[in-house]
């Protein structure tokens, strides 16, 4: 009875082909504009709403020193600029605006996989690799994002297909289409420098696999063209992307904030259970359904229908291997994010093989079963990430407009609002925030208190914090809770400034104790990863700042030490203790704090620097750390 049933549904399935592909996409889209403005953008996309806003050449500067090239932000700007929304204030229809060309590149990300995969192997894996991209939380995640990661998914799938046709048709139209597709991710994503790597292996194992069909040479200079357009079209960007090498070749070797180094293995068990769905043993059900894909392909046997195709194993395998390869040698902290959603339609595509591989290896045991396994692997699979899906509707973000809107409506002129160091809070707050009071950090406001407390008192100005921690509870403050955020709001105005001074000196300590709980706190609900001490070092950071600007200079030395100690890779935090240490007169220890942060910023290095040693050398330190101090300042 069941067989017959999967044998009938498979008919169906068969002429209603193109129906049950539309209704995908359909479906895709709808899941990917489901509540999309529910939740306010989150940080990093704010980012992208700053970034994608400013005027080109200023783009092009800021990201520069970003890590992340500038064609995301080029296209969805465009996109900005034609509809008129960078001119919007910040709100619900804006922030589903920034998200919409996301949503799109992940439809069409579905609806090439599912040609991929029709042209490469079959109409039924191609359906169930579409479908499996359509419900996947992680292509779905990313979906429904203001950043890169679906727009470069959609590229790279684009980049493969456009290769495929060209090797199919051997025509030079195609073969532009590919150098254009390839050129498009390599400006998305600096993983997309390795798209031609993983695909010129490819290239030789489909020579090799097909040399009784195809002429090599043709294919070889018209993959040489299209690699050479692609360099020409990525040409102004190469400057860029050999100072990211060189920087990172220069910087001192083995310097990490938390003093590991995360093994091979490691991370590319993050890496598979990144791409999901689910946590713990789940992730590894596709893995092994994708390696069962990748062998069922090496193995066909002459007159098997994946006879010759074993050269597809070598794409999918160093699709997915390749890319974790390079992230996980690049020594770069940032790979713990294991954003790998650009390898999913490959990765799924394999998963599909494997499952009917599976179903193929059952019926040399039990004949008549291979189209049941195969139909109900495939059902299971699609139905367990739409179980998981639940986590996608339901982020853990913080509320960055709610708390703006209530600060907007609750503040007045003469008002300050000041912010903690742990991720950029003020920034991201000053997004949204179109209120009368004034945004500055805790630093500045202790130093123009002295200036500011007359006027404060006369127009009943109040100082307000916002905070990722909630703080410690004070009779003149109201804790106002917002998802990821407490707004600290004064109920009793206080004009005296060393009272003042000392409770916002008393906040960044609070920030400090609190900044590795927050850090794991945002690990476990895997939303961001921040590393605990480069958090601490922010926090202390701030603390430092604001110990100085009181004149309390030992206290501030310290809290720089600590900054060092928890971050010793950045430059920023020697830079600021170097500082300390000349403000106290220290200026041999204020020279060593330079040379370290010289050291760590090749930026820094040259003619300049070699003239402040030279005075270090010579013991005229005070006109040392004032050569390094120039050398420094922009």
């Amino acid at each position: 009875m069941v067989p017959c049933l999967f044998q009938q549904t498979a008919k169906w399935l068969e002429k209603s082909y193109p129906a049950v592909v539309a209704f995908c996409l359909l479906l895709a889209f709808a899941l990917r504009i489901y509540a999309l403005a529910a939740e306010s953008l989150w940080e990093d996309e704010i980012f992208t709403a700053l970034q994608a806003s400013l005027p080109f050449a200023a783009m092009l500067r800021q990201t520069a020193s970003d890590i992340h090239p500038p064609g995301y932000y080029f296209l969805v700007g465009a996109i900005a600029r034609l509809l008129d929304w960078t001119v919007a204030p910040p709100s619900a229809t804006t922030d589903w605006l920034w998200r919409m060309p996301s949503a799109f590149a992940g439809v069409l990300a579905v609806a090439l996989t599912w040609r991929l995969a029709r042209e490469w192997l079959s109409w039924e894996i191609g359906l169930v690799a579409a479908l499996l991209l359509t419900v996947g939380p992680v292509a779905v995640h990313y979906s429904r994002e203001a950043r890169m990661h679906a727009l470069f998914l959609l590229f790279g799938v684009l980049s493969t297909w456009t290769l495929t046709r060209a090797l199919r048709a051997h025509r030079r139209g195609w073969w532009l289409a590919y150098a254009l597709a390839t050129a498009a991710g390599m400006y998305t994503l600096y993983m997309g420098l390795a798209l031609p790597l993983v695909h010129g292996f490819w290239l030789l194992a489909y020579l090799w696999a097909r040399a009784r069909y195809v002429a090599a040479r043709p294919v070889v200079i018209n993959f040489a063209f299209s690699m050479v357009l692609a360099v020409a079209l990525y040409l102004p960007w190469w400057p860029v992307v050999w100072q990211i090498i060189r920087l990172r070749l220069a910087g001192p070797a083995g310097l990490s904030a938390s003093g590991d180094v995360m093994s091979l293995p490691d991370f590319l068990g993050q890496a598979i259970g990144a791409l999901g769905p689910g946590r713990d043993a789940t992730p590894w059900l596709w893995f092994a359904l994708w390696l069962i894909g990748l062998l069922s392909i090496v193995s066909g046997t002459p007159g098997d229908r994946n006879a010759y195709r074993w050269h597809l194993a070598v794409l999918g395998g160093l699709g997915l291997v390749l890319p974790l390869i390079i992230a996980a040698l690049s020594g770069d902290p940032r790979i713990r994010h294991a954003r790998y959603a650009f390898l999913l339609p490959l990765y799924l595509i394999f998963v599909a093989r494997g499952i009917e591989g599976f179903g193929q290896f059952m019926a040399r045991i039990q004949k008549g079963l291979a189209r049941v396994l195969f139909g109900g692997a495939a059902a299971g699979l699609i139905l367990l990430s739409v179980f998981h899906l639940r986590e996608v509707y339901r982020p853990v973000r913080t509320a960055w407009r709610e708390a703006a809107t209530y600060l907007t409506a609750q503040t007045r002129p003469g008002d300050v609002i000041i912010t903690d160091a742990l991720f950029d809070t003020g920034r991201y707050l000053g997004y949204y925030y179109r209120g009368p009071a004034e945004l500055t950090t805790p630093a500045v406001l202790v130093a123009t208190l002295p200036g500011r407390v007359e006027g404060m008192r006369v127009s009943g100005g109040r100082v307000w914090a916002v905070t990722r921690f909630r703080p410690h509870p004070l009779p003149a403050v109201r804790l106002v809770e917002f998802p990821g955020l407490v707004i600290s709001e004064p109920v009793l105005p206080v004009y005296e400034v060393n009272v003042l001074q000392e409770a916002v000196i008393e906040l960044m300590r609070q920030a400090v104790i609190a900044a590795p709980e927050w850090s794991a706190q945002m690990m476990r609900h895997g939303f961001m990863q921040p590393d605990a001490r480069v958090t601490r070092a922010a926090a202390y950071l701030f603390l430092g700042d604001v110990l100085r600007t009181a004149g309390r200079l030992p206290e501030a030395i310290d809290a720089y030490q600590a900054v060092v100690a928890d971050d010793p890779a950045a430059p920023g935090g020697y830079v600021a203790l170097a500082e300390a240490y000349a403000a106290a007169g220290r200026f041999e220890e204020a020279v060593s704090a330079y040379r370290e942060a010289v050291a760590r910023q090749p930026r820094w290095q040259g003619a300049r620097a070699e003239a402040a040693e030279a005075l270090a050398r010579a013991g005229e330190w005070a006109a040392a750390a004032a050569a390094y101090r120039a050398l420094i300042t922009p």
